[in-house]
């Protein structure tokens, strides 16, 4: 027992070090390299405390030896009071303040950590058609709390690009009718969303079950998205900007499922997530204009969106696997998938799926991380000639008399098959000359990040237009890619802060609009090239 109690002292004094940044190796290390390092002493911790409670269960406790008989003496003299001396303090004995600070925190909480992070963008761009702008991109709340040994539950709520929410409320008085006006004010493209909210169940290492509003494990970025570990200041294309993925990072659904970690001596880590969810649905919005002699003009928008919190619009379940292997710190292969049905139960019955490859790869200095995705809707052709009937058979019931209809796939989100990748290199650097300098006062270990990252993204078969006129649909698709080369420097004082310059360089096929195919270049119609700097903060806490 005092071996597992050394142990366990060399162990927290050791992650003490870690988190204070005393250790730093023969390189800087990243924020996810710190992360890992840290989770795997807190484990070390956790087992060293379990032997540690299981050996003092085994030690039967002291049996007092009989006490002598002592002969009869006469009674002593009587002496003075005198005032005892206070019993010593020993280990383990809890001081007023610390009852009192533990009274605060409920008898069934035993540990609560609460962080974050965030991040704001200056943009400036070539084209006449986006102004310079400053982005709030978004502020992050987390918080993991153990409420028993084997029990954890956890929470991202993020803000993005919101800095104001404000609902006004009056009465009002027109005509002779008294009645409400209600409005809603925030700024533009803003957003609150519960990211990840979620309760598991630690049964052993390798089986965990999870359940609640879990991130979809397929690729790398979407389970590691937090800005603050990135040291570029855009998130990558197939990840958000297209997108590849069936949905946009950072890509979440409620579910359930199993996860867990299965440590090896010679062959490194392996572990697995795999759970069942409501999956990605269609997400439509239908707006109908008159153009006179009965004629009607329909715009259909349509966009895959993660599912519902609520009843599910979809008779069918989704499942994501992700499986990955860890040699060694710092380098990780893995391999995930998707499949699930996409279409609303007032769709005729399709299905998706989604697979992805991915790793990382440590050299010294020297990171090379990548990830390549693959996404297929099937029948893209059968949706569409489903939503146009469904349009039709609506007007018709409204006594209207349809003649055509318009339908509009939004963006570059749905297409028949997407798939992209990114290749990411970063050397991590500092130079001794800057050591006394204001880039390394009061920081331990700063590091300076060269990072350049090289993507492509092609879209095959992607929807511009329906026409759907006395019974018949004529589609148009385009094959379209979407190209960008980003060179950037990082700063990181400390490993959960990055100040990051970039500049960035995006293309599409010539002749057509970076608007068609992305998410966040308002560009003109025939400008297919955009140029831009952009300077970034991210933090973590």
């Amino acid at each position: 027992m005092a071996t597992v109690a050394r142990s366990l002292g060399i162990a927290g004094v050791v992650l003490g070090m870690v988190t204070a940044g005393w250790i730093s190796g023969a390189r800087a290390a990243s924020p996810e390299d710190v992360e890992q390092r840290l989770k795997a002493l807190e484990g070390e911790i956790q087992s060293l405390k379990r032997q540690l409670e299981e050996a003092k269960k085994a030690v039967p406790p002291p049996v007092a030896a009989p006490a002598p008989a002592a002969p009869a003496t006469p009674a002593p003299a009587a002496t003075p009071a005198v005032a005892s001396p206070p019993a010593p303090t020993t280990p383990g004995t809890e001081s007023p303040v610390a009852t009192s600070l533990a009274s605060i925190r409920p008898s069934w909480l035993t540990d609560f950590k609460l962080g974050g992070y965030g991040s704001v963008r200056f943009e400036a761009s070539d084209l006449p058609t986006v102004n310079d702008s400053f982005t709030f991109r978004r502020f992050v709340l987390t918080g993991d709390a153990t409420i028993a040994e084997r029990i954890r539950t956890y929470f991202e709520l993020e803000f993005e690009r919101l800095t104001e929410l404000e609902v006004e409320r009056s009465t009002v008085a027109e005509g002779g009718f008294q009645g409400f006006s209600q409005s809603i004010e925030g700024s533009n493209h803003s957003e609150i969303s519960l990211e990840q909210a979620w309760v598991e169940l630690y049964m052993t290492d390798w089986l965990k079950f999870r359940m609640g509003n879990i991130l979809v494990p397929v690729g790398r970025f979407n389970i590691n998205h937090d800005d603050n570990r990135w040291d570029l200041p855009r998130r990558s294309l197939v990840d958000r900007g297209v997108p590849v993925l069936p949905s946009t990072a950072a890509w979440s659904e409620v579910g359930l499922g199993f996860n867990g970690d299965i440590k090896t001596d010679r062959a490194g880590n392996f572990g697995y997530q795999v759970y069942v969810m409501n999956g990605v649905t269609l997400d439509s919005s239908i707006e109908t204009f008159a153009r006179g002699s009965g004629e009607f003009e329909t715009e259909v928008e349509l966009e895959p969106r993660r599912g519902t919190a609520d009843l599910d619009l979809k008779g069918g379940k989704a499942g994501a696997l992700r499986v990955s292997w860890s040699p060694n710190l710092g380098q990780e292969f893995g391999v995930s998938g998707y499949f699930g049905r996409y279409t609303p139960d007032f769709l005729p019955s399709q299905n998706l799926w989604s697979v992805s490859a991915d790793g990382k790869l440590t050299f010294g200095p020297f990171e090379v991380e990548a990830q390549y995705v693959r996404t297929h809707f099937n029948n893209i052709n059968q949706v569409a000639r489903g939503f146009a009937q469904s349009v039709t058979a609506n007007e018709i019931s409204s006594e209207t008399s349809p003649l055509e209809s318009t339908v509009e796939f939004e963006l570059a989100s749905l297409a028949d098959t997407k798939h992209g990748y990114w290749l990411e290199l970063r050397y991590r650097f500092f130079p001794d000359f800057l050591r006394n300098t204001f880039f390394a006062w009061k920081f331990e270990n700063p590091q300076f990040v060269a990072v350049t990252r090289w993507e492509q993204a092609w879209l095959n078969g992607l929807i511009s237009s329906a026409e759907f006129s006395d019974g018949l649909l004529t589609l148009e698709k385009d094959n379209r890619f979407v190209d960008r080369l980003t060179l950037g420097l990082a700063y990181r004082p400390v490993p959960l802060v990055v100040f990051q310059a970039a500049y960035e360089r995006t293309w599409t096929n010539a002749g057509k609009s970076l608007s068609g195919v992305t998410n966040f270049i308002p560009a003109g119609s025939t400008d297919n090239v955009q140029n831009a700097f952009l300077f970034g903060v991210a933090f973590g806490f």
